[in-house]
């Protein structure tokens, strides 16, 4: 099952759901034996040798319900955790897509840690299922200048958000959401939102917003998506640049954006498609500097038997103003499936980064689990791992 906007999941309910108020339990163990590595960094005594693990790729639980309200009314919530499996580390309730929300036919208004639209449509064009794993395209789309493991801000959750999704109205369906301010962790430090300024405080947190636009007919599918943080009052222009992990943003960054744009075609016995992605981080102070990369991933499955052949080339040029910070990405494997809810899967995925380049995987080569770790990979260095899995849905 992909990562989804909270749109995807309340516009499939029928009237007949509206009208009933209950409690579904659901969720996905999917684990994973990998060996990584990381060779070739810039830095002496900077690779990371072959070392094997097991990883938690994605697992999670949730519960959702639905009551109707009436006059066409319903309200719909959803509350989700991601679990650890491989060494039942407990994690913060609701870390995944939770929710309240009211729907109707003027669409859906909802309140909570979301999936926004840059993150969903990265997920859609992901072959992986569940758009996890060390093959995943998070390990290059919307990182730009901040390179490392993980995902990026863009390909996080957005918390502290209210959104608006809108019906689908002839396959064209739009998203606008708003928030106080991300907190996630990019790189092992925390971001901070507007609401964690201090009384008096000369430099605030950020706040962030974002677009949605999407096309599905027969076997087409357009999607857009723009992202926007933005710090209030950004330390001193031209003197003082903003203390990290006070705006919400890194280092001496006042603004980060992000414009991804994707097509996807499919062709019966499997899909192909293409996604361009550019983020663009902005320096603080007089002469704030863009910082900006174009990245584009091309994203191919094709069915076998019980199982698909999945297949990705992804490619970051070089950020603006520096040099050798490219990367490439390759990903081929194969999932086979045991049942409708159980599939067998096997990847190779490597990362290619140019001499100053520091891109990583999701759940990074330094990482001993599925937490996302900091950029503790040295400039240089080229991932490459193999994965064999088991993802069992309920």
């Amino acid at each position: 099952m992909q990562k989804k906007l909270i749109a995807l999941a309340i516009a499939g309910l029928s009237s007949a759901a509206f009208a009933q108020s209950n409690v579904t339990i659901y969720g996905v163990a999917d684990m994973g034996f990998e060996s990584v590595s990381a060779t070739g960094a810039t830095a002496a005594n900077s690779d990371f040798g072959s070392r094997s693990r097991v990883s938690s790729t994605s697992s999670y639980i949730g519960f959702k319900g639905t009551e109707g309200l009436g006059n066409g009314l319903a309200v719909a919530w959803q509350i989700e955790n991601g679990l650890q499996l491989d060494n039942a580390a407990g994690g913060v309730w609701n870390n995944r897509d939770s929710y309240v929300g009211l729907a109707g036919g003027f669409g859906t208004v909802a309140m909570g840690n979301l999936t926004g639209p840059t993150r969903a449509l990265g997920a859609k064009f992901d072959v992986n299922a569940g758009a996890t794993g060390i093959g995943a395209n998070t390990a290059l789309l919307g990182k730009g200048a901040l390179q490392g493991a993980g995902a990026s801000a863009f390909d996080q959750r957005i918390t502290n958000a209210i959104a608006y999704i809108s019906p689908n109205m002839g396959g064209f369906s739009g998203v606008v959401g708003y928030s106080t301010g991300l907190q996630n962790t990019v790189n092992g430090t925390a971001l901070a939102g507007q609401e964690n300024s201090a009384a008096g405080a000369s430099v605030k947190g950020n706040t962030a917003w974002t677009l949605g636009l999407n096309y599905e007919g027969g076997p087409v599918y357009v999607g857009y998506a723009y992202t926007q943080v933005k710090t209030t009052n950004s330390g001193i222009p031209g003197v003082l640049p903003e203390p990290a992990g006070v705006n919400g943003l890194l280092g001496a960054l006042a603004k980060a954006k992000d414009n991804r744009l994707g097509a996807m075609y499919n062709f019966g016995s499997g899909t192909v498609g293409l996604l361009w992605d550019q983020p663009t981080y902005t320096t603080a102070g007089a002469a704030g500097v863009d910082l900006k990369q174009t990245i584009y991933y091309i994203p191919v499955t094709f069915t076998v038997g019980a199982g698909k052949i999945i297949a990705q080339y992804g490619h970051a040029n070089d950020v603006t103003n520096t040099t050798a910070t490219n990367a490439k990405h390759y990903e081929i494997g194969y999932e086979y499936s045991l049942s409708k809810r159980t599939m067998l899967k096997a990847v190779y995925s490597a990362v290619k980064n140019d001499s100053n380049a520091s891109d990583d995987f999701l759940y990074g080569v330094s990482g001993a689990n599925s937490t996302a770790t900091t950029g503790a990979m040295s400039a240089g260095a080229d991932p490459r791992g193999v994965s064999f899995g088991l993802r069992h849905s309920f």
